[in-house]
């Protein structure tokens, strides 16, 4: 059935526009010599009327709308002439979400083994990498040392942790999540943000699509989550942490400050136990009492950065936008080592392997980095950090590894065992490299990284592997798209 819209709606319309103005040119005329030219300026207002205009003057004396005006699909409303519109502007929504898996790594175990559902669970080795929340609610807290752990809790069941699983989970959730909306970013592997801004029609009843989108979760994966809603990430993900397990607050635009000004500083994003102790030792427990400190003072005590950045989310100030996987703004991998090592042979083949990681993901985004980092924490909890600069933007993980076994020769200076190691990329560019006309090493390179990418992507990870892989899987065991490492490498 062949019906062009135009031919039926839009052209009449637009032949009655000029008739109109033709008509009000004729009588503008012949309105010097016309005595009664008030009445006839009338008569052309409710001609006007009739065929569905409002007089200029219209803004006096309200007019009933018309049926043309009325239906969003009349002639008038593609032509965008109507005055007045009858399709109400929604009120603003707290569109930022923010969606934490609750107890993720004990949950996931609870869910694999229904016989420790109702238990306190510990998830680690040496330390609580992960506990219940009926172990929570006993007094244990993640990081704490297993001896310590089982003392507060002595009826808790300690299991190692089936890592292979969790990352498999995580993707489920999110999954999960991008059918309600396609703006969401992994923040971390149980940590998710999310933008519902322009949703408003598809969603108008916000809040029970939010625990609908909690429900299903809980339905399909056997996980609860926390959900919290604002206008920012800081306040959304405060809110989401408030009320754990199954938490839901939703923060009203323009309420942010009445939501933080009670709360304790050490809840405010960016603010650890050091800060929150310099804040304690000078009257400064709640946010309330911290938005009262100047800028300046906060940037002399903390630095400009993190001062600048303190005094902002204070105020539930935060400019950080939902970041789509497409657009990455750094990769990093990194992994905790159970018991920690001094062997520097164990932890060169680790940065390699985290090396190699980081490139392939490169190349998968069609990235390249000018940046790389590399931090180690030892068992004492002494961290060390470094980033340096490279020569120029890379994605091949020989560069990449030359480059972080530097650092890791200035960083590891203690005899002391590490027990996290970890390799960052930051300041990323598009892709653009050429052959190169008298590096043929380069060259080759570049095929060689490519061929490796083939592989991987059609026999998986494991298919093919630098000869240092060979001790690494020794200790670790593998899967298809890798090392079962201790904790799941994680991706920004």
């Amino acid at each position: 059935m062949d019906v062009c819209v135009e031919n039926v709606f839009v052209t009449p319309a637009i032949e009655t526009i000029n008739a109109i103005q033709a008509t009000a040119e004729e009588k503008d005329r012949e309105a010097s010599s016309d005595p009664h030219h008030g009445h006839r300026e009338t008569d052309t207002e409710q001609e006007a009327v009739a065929r569905g205009f409002s007089p200029a003057d219209s803004s006096e004396t309200p007019k009933a709308e018309t049926a043309a005006e009325k239906n969003p699909w009349s002639a008038w409303a593609w032509l965008g002439v109507c005055k007045n519109s009858t399709r109400k502007i929604p009120n603003p929504i707290p569109n930022i979400v923010h969606v934490d898996v609750d107890a993720f790594f004990a949950s996931v175990e609870q869910v694999l083994n229904p016989k420790l559902r109702g238990k306190p669970v510990l998830v680690g080795r040496g330390c609580v990498a992960s506990a219940s929340y009926e172990a929570k609610f006993l007094g244990v807290k993640t990081a704490m040392g297993f001896r310590e752990a089982l003392r507060v809790c002595p009826q808790a069941i300690v299991v190692p942790g089936q890592y292979e699983h969790y990352a498999d989970f995580a993707e489920r959730v999110r999954r999960i999540l991008e059918t309600y909306t396609p703006a969401v970013e992994t923040a971390a592997l149980d940590d998710f943000y999310l933008d519902f801004a322009g949703t408003e029609r598809l969603y108008p009843d916000y809040e029970a699509t939010l625990r609908r989108l909690q429900a299903e979760i809980r339905a399909r994966t056997g996980l609860s989550v926390s959900v919290g809603a604002a206008r920012t990430k800081v306040v959304a993900s405060i809110a989401s942490r408030l009320e754990r397990p199954r938490g839901f607050r939703m923060i009203a635009p323009g309420e942010e400050e009445t939501f933080l000004t009670p709360l304790p500083v050490e809840k405010l994003h960016g603010i650890g136990h050091v800060h929150a102790g310099a804040l304690a030792e000078r009257g400064i427990a709640t946010i309330g009492h911290l938005r009262q400190v100047p800028k300046p003072a906060l940037q002399a005590a903390f630095g400009e950065v993190i001062g600048q950045q303190i005094w902002e989310r204070a105020r539930g100030l935060d400019g950080r936008e939902v970041l789509l996987p497409s657009t990455p703004k750094s990769v990093s991998r990194e992994t905790t080592i159970e018991g920690g090592t001094i062997d520097t042979e164990f932890l060169g083949g680790l940065i390699e392997y985290l090396s190699e990681r980081i490139g392939s993901t490169l190349r998968e985004y069609g990235k390249q980095a000018r940046t790389i980092g590399l931090r180690i924490r030892y068992v004492d909890h002494f961290s060390a950090h470094q980033t340096v600069r490279l020569t120029k933007p890379t994605n091949d993980e020989r560069e990449l590894l030359a480059a972080a076994k530097d650092l890791f020769g200035k960083l590891f200076t203690r005899r002391v065992a590490v027990r996290l190691a970890g390799v960052s990329v930051h300041n990323l560019e598009t892709d653009k490299r050429q052959h190169e006309l008298f590096d043929t090493n380069a060259n080759r390179r570049w095929y060689l990284n490519r061929g490796l990418d083939s592989v991987r992507g059609r026999y998986g990870w494991n298919a093919v592997f630098y000869g240092n892989g060979l001790e690494l899987r020794e200790h670790y065991a593998t899967k298809p798209n890798g090392l079962v490492l201790s904790t799941p490498c994680l991706s920004r």
